[in-house]
């Protein structure tokens, strides 16, 4: 009896390590996307990170297994702060791994994440890709090896509201990227900008 406790004790601290351990790469990757970036906003974020660091714990597990799970697939996390709340966790979560797009919505009063799992087909990316900055991000990683290079490109910090959000990129090598996005401007707009200054 005594060593069955023992292992189960083994096997949680080991989970537990690995687990902190990738909370600790991803911590660590979104600070140095902080470092380069050209948003005024980014000096801010710190104590975001801090925080989101301790609520990482919460989904951690589930990243773990999605990586497992698709080893040959480039994997996709956003984390997303409101504009108007210094020093507070994320509450709006996304990690898509392969067609499966899962959701953490922050609840305020427990102040734990609720969890969602949508699954999408080839048909919802071409048409998402257009607006969304998760599914448009997908296609950049996969056509544009230095996509975190120019965060402008997709936004700008010369915005009354919207988010912070920190897309952080696993890929099939156990590689990490991470970009801080301020104000992200949908696709179809940028365009639309785009063809009025260059008429």
């Amino acid at each position: 009896m005594k060593h069955i406790g023992l292992i189960i004790s083994i096997l949680i601290f080991t989970s537990f390590s690995v687990f902190g351990q990738l909370n600790k790469q991803i911590d660590r990757s979104q600070i140095a996307s902080l470092k380069n970036s050209p948003f005024e906003t980014a000096k801010s974020m710190t104590s975001e990170l801090k925080i989101q660091k301790k609520f990482r714990i919460q989904y951690v597990m589930d990243l773990d297994n999605l990586i497992s799970k698709f080893p040959n697939d480039t994997i996709i996390l956003a984390e997303n702060y409101d504009f108007i709340c210094f020093g507070c966790p994320a509450d709006n979560v996304q990690i898509l791994a392969d067609t499966i797009l899962t959701n953490y919505k922050k609840d305020f009063k427990s102040k734990d994440y609720n969890k969602t799992i949508e699954f999408v087909s080839k048909k919802t990316f071409d048409q998402r890709a257009y607006e969304s900055d998760l599914f448009e991000l997908r296609d950049e990683i996969w056509t544009d090896k230095y996509w975190n290079e120019k965060p402008e490109k997709y936004g700008t910090d010369k915005c009354l509201d919207g988010g912070h959000t920190f897309f952080t990129v696993f890929y099939p090598d156990k590689h990490m990227i991470s970009m801080y996005m301020r104000c992200w401007i949908p696709k179809v707009i940028r365009k639309r900008t785009d063809a009025n200054n260059n008429p």
